[in-house]
């Protein structure tokens, strides 16, 4: 199956009064967003979240946003500057684009084929 993602770069590491910020966004903008729950013993097993105050810490953090049949995966690192997506391709603006649209403090978007400039955030320590 082939996915479509991205990369967001922010202007500063994500803590979490940003990674709240972020999940405000999606929950305005979106019909329902999940959280993967933390740790090993969970599994993959995901929790939707109400508000952004229902965040259940961790350093590397996952969700589903949720859009009628569509979803996008987020995957973002606490004190690091950028969040990684990938969904399904689509006919219109691809989820995994949208949900990185309209959020605070994003500075660049990339996609995910351009190996170049994934190859020098990574260089640079951001991915």
């Amino acid at each position: 199956m082939i996915s479509r993602g991205y990369v967001a770069v922010f202007s500063k590491p994500h803590t979490d009064a940003s990674i709240r910020a972020i999940l405000t966004s999606w929950l305005d903008r979106f019909t329902r967003v999940e959280q993967v729950i933390p740790g090993a013993q969970a599994g993959n097993s995901t929790l939707a979240l109400a508000s952004a105050e229902e965040l259940l810490p961790s350093d590397h953090l996952q969700f589903r946003i949720i859009q009628g049949e569509d979803f996008s995966w987020a995957y973002l690192t606490r004190n690091r500057r950028v969040i990684e997506t990938t969904g399904l391709p689509t006919e219109q603006i691809a989820l995994s684009l949208d949900v990185l649209l309209e959020l605070p403090g994003v500075t660049e978007i990339v996609d995910q084929s351009d190996d170049r400039r994934l190859d020098e955030l990574e260089r640079d320590g951001l991915m």
